[in-house]
């Protein structure tokens, strides 16, 4: 079993030379000596019924951090770990590794949104660190507590028909091999992109629009703005000072200043969607 660092992972999920050097540094300012009590909270992040108790006290523990870098830090250590749990199960390293690059996502899209590297998304990764949610793919799956699978969207995902379909297709794979219990769980997915507000939106052969098609969208959470921060990079930007840089930004634009609701839609997942084309599934098993 390979033993790698917080550096190591750094280098397996392409995290930006800046993180990396400052991780570096806050590494020798927090970790000059072994602390039993960090130690066990950042192996904590690694175990599905105990993580978000550890995270809560790793803020408290780690304050002030006022970027999140210290918490980063601490997560990619705990990656150590859950790259050890992934070794164990026979995981391939590769589903490791994407899943993983959401910490370098998130802190690129931090630059994006504030023009600075951080890291605001602790509240999320304790799935991917506990082995509950995996990115297969171009999307994520997470393990629900009601038996379900969930599907997240990441932002770089490409969500043509065929490269989401290959993905569900993987994914059904996936979990049959690595954890039966969940080999015919529900698919399904709450989100901005399953909004039906999108049908005015957008046209009926855009990407998002296609995704949708992969759902039976039973909800319509109306009051829900969490579509804000991924199609405007941030959710504290007063209406009339909305960016118009993309095409879906003006229409939305437009679309909410006559008083108009996106929100997101909740769905499940089609069931000729989950049986694949031909109703069944080929999957490499170990």
């Amino acid at each position: 079993m390979t033993r790698n660092t917080a550096a190591e992972i750094c280098g397996r999920i392409s995290m930006p030379e800046p993180v990396r050097k400052e991780l570096e540094a806050l590494e020798k300012q927090m970790f000059r000596q072994t602390e039993k009590e960090l130690e066990l909270l950042i192996e904590k992040l690694t175990v599905p019924k105990q993580w978000e108790q550890a995270r809560r006290e790793l803020k408290e523990r780690l304050c002030p951090d006022e970027r999140g870098m210290k918490m980063l830090l601490c997560m990619l250590k705990a990656a150590e770990k859950s790259l050890e749990k992934y070794q164990k199960a026979g995981i391939e390293e590769k589903i490791f590794t994407d899943t993983m690059k959401c910490f370098t996502r998130f802190v690129t899209e931090h630059m994006d949104s504030f023009g600075t590297y951080g890291f605001d998304r602790d509240f999320w990764t304790g799935r991917q660190l506990s082995l509950l949610l995996f990115r297969i793919g171009e999307l994520e799956y997470e393990k629900t507590d009601k038996g379900e699978i969930s599907i997240h969207i990441p932002s770089d995902a490409d969500l043509s028909p065929e490269k989401c379909r290959s993905s569900i297709e993987e994914a059904k794979c996936f979990f049959a091999a690595y954890d039966p219990a969940y080999g015919e769980a529900p698919y399904t997915c709450t989100s901005w992109l399953l909004s039906p507000a999108l049908a005015e939106l957008l046209p009926e052969e855009s990407r998002i629009r296609r995704f949708q098609e992969l759902f039976a969208v039973s909800q319509w959470h109306r009051e829900s703005e969490e579509f804000l921060s991924w199609v405007y990079k941030r959710s504290d930007i007063p209406l009339e000072s909305l960016p118009e840089d993309t095409s879906l930004q003006r229409n939305m634009k437009e679309y909410l200043r006559k008083g108009g609701k996106v929100g997101e839609g909740e769905g499940v997942l089609k069931e000729r969607e989950k049986a694949g084309e031909h109703g069944y599934h080929t999957c490499n098993r170990r």
